[in-house]
C-alpha cells in the first residue's frame, strides 16, 4: 500500500504498471475509525495496490513509486503525506532499502515514511477509477462486463483504462494490448482517438 498526495493520480500511475492487477482508494495510517473525504482524521489517502510478483517485483514497486517524487506529498495537509504501508518484516527490510537508496540521489525530496499496516478504508466508489467515470460515453459501453460496483472496481481493464485517462498515456504505453479485453470496435476507435488528441 502507498500514498502519494491524492490518491487519484497515484491509482492512475499503478494502474498503467505491467504486472499490477487491481488497485482501489482510501484511507490508512490511523487510529480512528470511519475517515471519509470531508475528514480522513489521523488517516493517510492510499492506494492498495494488488500484483503478479513473478511479473513485478515488491522493489520494483517500490523503486518506481519513490522514483515518482515523493515530494507530491504535502507536509502541510497531512492527509496527501508520502508513504509506503508495510505488512511484514520483508517489506520493511525492503521499503527501508529503497528509502535509504533514494535519498543518496543529489535530486531526492524529503523522506517518505514507513508505517505499518493496520487498517484500510475503501474510498468512496465516486472515487475509485476517477479519470475513467469521468468519460460517461465510455462508462456507459462498460457497464455490460460489470455486474455491480464492487466487480468494475476489482476490474483489471477499469484500472488500466483509468491510468491511461488519469496519465494521458498513448495506447503503445499499455503494459496489454487492448484486444486483450474484449472491448467492441466502436469502444477501440473512440479510445484511442480520446489519448491521440
Amino acid at each position: 500500500m502507498f500514498a502519494m498526495g491524492s490518491y487519484l493520480r497515484t491509482e492512475a500511475r499503478f494502474g498503467v504498471i505491467r504486472g499490477v492487477w487491481k488497485t482501489a482508494v482510501g484511507y490508512a495510517g490511523g487510529k480512528y475509525a470511519t475517515p471519509s473525504v470531508s475528514d480522513t482524521r489521523d488517516h493517510i489517502e492510499a492506494v492498495r495496490v494488488e500484483y503478479d510478483p513473478v511479473t513485478i517485483s515488491y522493489g520494483q514497486l517500490l523503486d518506481m513509486f519513490l522514483g515518482w517524487g515523493s515530494s507530491l506529498g504535502d507536509p502541510c495537509f497531512p492527509r496527501y503525506a508520502s508513504c509506503i504501508f508495510i505488512k511484514n518484516d520483508f517489506e520493511k527490510r525492503m521499503a527501508q532499502a529503497a528509502t535509504d537508496r533514494y535519498r543518496l540521489r543529489p535530486e531526492a525530496s524529503p523522506p517518505t515514511r514507513i508505517a505499518a499496516y493496520r487498517t484500510f478504508y475503501m474510498g468512496p466508489n465516486r472515487f475509485q477509477k476517477y479519470f475513467l467515470r469521468s468519460l460517461p460515453w465510455l462508462m456507459q459501453d462498460l457497464k455490460h462486463f460489470y455486474s455491480d460496483e464492487k466487480s468494475f472496481i476489482r476490474s483489471t481493464l477499469a484500472m488500466r483504462l483509468n491510468g491511461i485517462v488519469g496519465q494521458l498515456l498513448p495506447p503503445a504505453h499499455l503494459p496489454e494490448n487492448f484486444e486483450l479485453y474484449d472491448l467492441s470496435e466502436d469502444i477501440l476507435c473512440t479510445l484511442k482517438k480520446y489519448l491521440v488528441s
